[in-house]
This record gives C-alpha cells, sequence and structure tokens, in this order.
C-alpha cells in the first residue's frame, strides 16, 4: 500500500513538473560578454529569445552563399537592432580563438554563437538545418514564423521582419 502511495504522489511530481515549463539555457557569445538566454517551450515548439522578434542565421565560412549573407544580415541588424534581434549560428566551429578571429574578420556586429552544444540546440529547435545559409524568422513569442534556404535578397528578409513586428 505504501509502495503505491509513493509511487502515486512521485507520478503526480513529474506531471505538475511537466505543465508549461520550459527549458532555459545561456549560449555564448563570440562577441558580446551578456551571451543569449533562451527559453524553449517543447509541447509548442517554440524558443524565446528577449522577447523581441528575432531570426537565426546559420552560416559556416567555407560556403561562398554564407559570405554573402553576412553582410546583408549585418545591415539588418543594424538597422532594427532595437526592436529585432538577429543572432548567428557557426558551424563547424574552427576552434575558439578562429571563430572570434573569423567574426572580426567579416564585422559582424549581431550575436554569434559556435558552440557545438548550442549549434545542436539551435539546429533542434528549428526542426534541423541541412544546408546553409539558412535564416529562421520568429515573432516575439517564439514561433517560427518563415525559413529562408540559400542567399535571401534584404528585401526579402526587411518584408519578412516588417510582418513580425
Amino acid at each position: 500500500m505504501i509502495k503505491k502511495y509513493i509511487l502515486l504522489v512521485f507520478a503526480a511530481a513529474m506531471i505538475a513538473g511537466c505543465g508549461n515549463s520550459g527549458f532555459d539555457k545561456h549560449h555564448i557569445s563570440l562577441n558580446s560578454p551578456n551571451g543569449v538566454d533562451t527559453h524553449y517551450f517543447p509541447e509548442g515548439r517554440r524558443l524565446k529569445t528577449d522577447g523581441k522578434p528575432y531570426m537565426l542565421f546559420f552560416f559556416g565560412t567555407s560556403c561562398g552563399a554564407c559570405v554573402a549573407q553576412a553582410p546583408i544580415v549585418n545591415e539588418i541588424y543594424s538597422e532594427f537592432k532595437d526592436k529585432f534581434g538577429v543572432y548567428g549560428i557557426f558551424g563547424p566551429s574552427l576552434g575558439f580563438d578562429k571563430d572570434i578571429d573569423m567574426v572580426k574578420h567579416h564585422g559582424i556586429a549581431y550575436d554569434v554563437i559556435s558552440d557545438k552544444v548550442s549549434v545542436d540546440y539551435f539546429s533542434k529547435a528549428v526542426g534541423g538545418v541541412m544546408g546553409v545559409p539558412a535564416i529562421f524568422v520568429f515573432d516575439g513569442e517564439g514561433n517560427l514564423k518563415k525559413r529562408f534556404i540559400g542567399l535571401t535578397p534584404k528585401a526579402t528578409l526587411e518584408n519578412e521582419i516588417k510582418l513580425v513586428l
């Protein structure tokens, strides 16, 4: 009888703990001392950052289209940074010091994350990334609104950003 009661209490505690909670994670940014905080809600596959709409830009430096996309994303960041977040997800990592040098060399102003655990986390949160460049636009509630695969024109990105603002 006591074993059944303990099992029942344990099961109730597990179910109560699974409610509307999500998973908080802090990601180290190569070019910001603050890093990036996220909150993932698995029940709705929502990924929130700081409450603003935002984009994830998956890229690598061995990809010509990615090298061409990075300055466009930099311009988007400069124009919308007060009301729209931009996060670069860089992989595969070249090593921490080389990753920082890459960010400086390309003049990237938005937060760039290259830690393998964080890159995998973001990739899983968007349902997987099969090629780069890839851009995922989210609303302020963390809902994925649009995906772009390949080199995407600035005007196309601006139009999508205006829809989520």
